[in-house]
């Protein structure tokens, strides 16, 4: 059998970064979950070319937004873009040194993983600051589709239940139930949309010499801001920084751990769609805990906090 290789750019890639930043090295490939990103050398520095794949991606949202955000802003920014015919993309980036925060954060000390989540609240509260119009994924201009913020969340629900339908045996019931009480007050929650980044998984972002930094903004949403504190729970859990997350968030607790259950089902979607690995062994990336186990323990979390926050309200 003749062992696998890693991939490579095409001639026509090369040619084009070339085109770009000028003479550069043999590529090694960085990652290929999903698309594939290789590390070039080059004269002036080390460049990543990412050859986007995945069209839950948004190459012309994310460019329009890295480009509006304040230079200092912690965000790598793509050096050019090209789409393809075939309706992928190419993207060429300085190559940031540092590892990836799924890496690290187990390990972190106190102070440092809450130091980090403190720059990460940060990065949210610029990509909050950009105007957004409508519910749901947002475009190039941060506008959306949807009317409420519920509706996105419930056709999203569902079209994940139609792409995984393994993990829909198992967890869509309950989810869906919780959403359809949840509707009004998810709604009253986010009477106007805010744009928010819908992908914050630990891969996303690196530790430099700086502080944190982020590389890759794939997804952005129009909603609830809270979405992506509930959301980074998942990934932060079990870490010395997941206190401090919920205090910046400002949001009450069902909403955290409802967006907590709904983004480990997200993620579960993705893990039944892409990967060999059983549903029950999923763990988040630089996670210690299965996604499975996030879920239900959220979703009992949220029970618990409404029920008090009914008994509270009666009194």
């Amino acid at each position: 059998m003749t062992p696998a290789t890693d991939p490579l750019p095409t001639g026509a890639m090369l040619s084009w970064a070339r085109h770009v930043v000028g003479p550069v090295g043999e590529p090694t490939l960085l990652s290929r979950s999903n698309s594939l990103l290789w590390r070039l050398p080059g004269a002036r520095g080390d460049y990543v070319l990412k050859h986007l794949t995945d069209p839950s991606s948004d190459l012309e949202a994310e460019t329009a937004l890295l480009a509006a955000l304040p230079p200092h802003a912690p965000f790598r920014r793509p050096l050019a873009v090209r789409r393809l015919a075939d309706g992928s993309a190419l993207t060429l980036a300085a190559y940031v040194e540092g590892p990836c925060l799924a890496d690290v954060l187990a390990t972190a000390p106190t102070a440092t993983a809450q130091d980090w989540a403190g720059q990460w609240h940060a990065m949210m509260r610029l990509v909050a600051a950009r105007p957004a119009s409508g519910f749901g994924k947002a475009d190039a201009r941060g506008h959306a589709e949807h009317r409420t913020w519920s509706g996105f969340l419930s056709a999203y629900l569902e079209r994940q239940r139609r792409k995984a339908p393994r993990l829909a045996a198992l967890r869509y019931a309950p989810l869906a139930e919780t959403l359809t009480r949840l509707r009004a007050p998810l709604d009253r929650a986010a009477p106007v949309p805010t744009l928010l980044s819908a992908d914050v998984n630990h891969r996303n972002f690196l530790v430099t010499a700086d502080g944190l930094h982020c590389v890759n903004v794939p997804v952005l949403w129009a909603g609830d801001p809270a979405a992506c504190y509930g959301e980074a729970l998942v990934h932060w859990d079990g870490s010395h920084g997941a206190r401090r997350l919920v205090e910046l968030s400002g949001a009450p607790a069902w909403r955290l751990h409802w967006y907590a259950a709904f983004h480990a089902y997200v993620i579960l979607a993705f893990v039944e769609r892409f990967s060999p690995e059983p549903l029950a062994e999923a763990r988040p990336w630089g996670g210690r805990s299965p996604l499975l186990s996030l879920l239900d323990r959220h979703l009992t979390a949220l029970r618990a906090s409404l029920v008090l926050s009914e008994e509270t309200a009666c009194r």
